[in-house]
């Protein structure tokens, strides 16, 4: 909105939801597709995690986004034998879910696409980190400004994205120069190293994400490396900008000189002309002086001979 202080930029209608084709995947896509009119660009992570390892025992009527995976039993602690990985990945196609297992021990799904993740089931869910009959999930969009402005956000809806007064919405400014440490919470929460943005669970999911030793950890470095690539990007356009202003300049000073080349040329143009002019003029007028003082001795001369007639 508002991206140059007068105009703004209206995006398609995007719908968030857990089904295909659907979230703040397709958000995301749209937004960078338009990254050069709105000045940001857009990243997306779509993760569930559960709130403990998973524990042994069964999981009855598993059910993902609508894809019923049936029922998982002997379920063992942190899913050892990958039974309950196998059953959610070999549908992950349709579900557009895939699991995995972090080194505590606790389920993490992440969407494939962008879409939302709905798990269910009739029961046990709670050993597999999950409460009640299940989570659901829409997951966390980060917008980054290539510049120092603010990202002005509205629309009809748009609290399906995260963005509305009960939300937390993490935001920060960056400065590479003083990034040297451990990213701080906020940091890493406004980075998008989060699936949530809620401030309890942010200090546990700092290590857990590898964020929080900063710049020496592979996340870390990478997130760092997307601050700077868009740091590079925007100088560019400055560079870009500044090259365009400089071009227009030398033309306009070629021009300038051309301009006063011709000057020069008609201003010596004009003086041979009047030189020319002149000359001619002065030449005209000396022959009728001459002509002049001529008529006037032979005037003279004459009157002469007629005294001395008459003498």
């Amino acid at each position: 909105k508002a991206v140059d202080g007068i105009h703004d930029v209206t995006l398609e209608s995007v719908k968030i939801s857990n089904g295909s084709g659907s979230g703040i995947g397709v958000l995301a896509e749209i937004i960078n597709k338009n990254s050069d009119r709105i000045g940001a660009t857009a990243s997306w992570k779509v993760e569930s995690i559960g709130n403990q390892a998973v524990q042994s025992g069964t999981i009855s009527d598993l059910n993902i986004n609508g894809i019923t995976i049936g029922t998982i039993t002997d379920v063992r602690v942190g899913d050892a034998d990958g039974k309950l990985l196998a059953a959610i990945n070999n549908v992950k196609d349709q579900t557009g879910v895939e699991a995995s297992i972090d080194q505590r021990g606790n389920l993490v799904l992440n969407s494939i696409d962008g879409r939302g993740i709905v798990v269910s089931a009739s029961n046990g869910i709670s050993i597999a980190g999950m409460s009640g009959g299940g989570e659901e999930n829409y997951g966390k969009l980060t917008l980054t400004r290539m510049d120092a402005r603010d990202i002005i956000i509205s629309g009809t809806n748009v609290s399906g994205a995260g963005y509305h007064a009960a939300a937390t919405v993490a935001e920060t400014t960056i400065n590479l120069r003083t990034i040297k440490g451990n990213f701080t919470v906020d940091q890493a929460c406004a980075m998008g190293a989060h699936s949530y943005s809620s401030s309890s669970v942010l200090s546990a999911n700092v290590a857990t994400s590898g964020m929080g030793a900063g710049v020496t950890t592979m996340v870390g470095a990478q997130m760092v490396m997307a601050i700077a690539d868009t740091s590079m990007k925007m100088l560019d356009k400055i560079r870009s900008d500044l090259g365009s202003v400089q071009n227009q300049l030398v033309a306009t000073v070629n021009n300038i000189s051309i301009t006063q080349v011709n000057v020069k040329a008609s201003e010596s143009a004009i003086r041979d002309v009047d030189f020319a002019a002149e000359s001619a003029n002065f030449s005209k007028f000396n022959i009728l002086a001459q002509s002049g003082s001529y008529a006037m001795s032979q005037a003279s001369a004459t009157q002469q001979n007629v005294l001395r007639l008459l003498q």
